[in-house]
């Protein structure tokens, strides 16, 4: 679960299986080096901004908000394959309000 990253690498894991990444890899990228060199308040700093984004990959609807956000960075397109359907309404105004928000205080790397 993208929304224990941190903690994994705290605790030694090795790497990272998770899918905000796609969208956001130099915070991903970041974290992980930060915690390799012990800089825990550094990396604290990235994972605090990182989490709304990191519970969009908890949610059923995972695939199509990674999507989202994929997409606002320039990286991927929204459109998903059967049987996903495409966010509408509320629901997609709320994710990308979550990704824009989170872009718009992107912290310097």
């Amino acid at each position: 679960m993208d929304t224990l990253c941190l903690e994994s690498l705290m605790l030694g894991a090795d790497g990272l299986v998770a899918g905000l990444v796609d969208a956001f890899p130099r915070e991903t990228v970041a974290m992980y080096h930060l915690v390799n060199k012990g800089e825990y308040k550094q990396a604290i700093a990235i994972y605090r901004w990182f989490m709304p984004l990191l519970e969009l990959d908890i949610h059923p609807k995972l695939v199509q908000y990674i999507k989202l956000a994929a997409t606002a960075e320039g990286i991927s397109t929204p459109y998903t394959r059967a049987p996903r359907l495409p966010l509408i309404g509320e629901e997609e105004q709320r994710v990308k309000k979550i990704i824009a928000d989170a872009i718009a205080t992107r912290p310097l790397l």
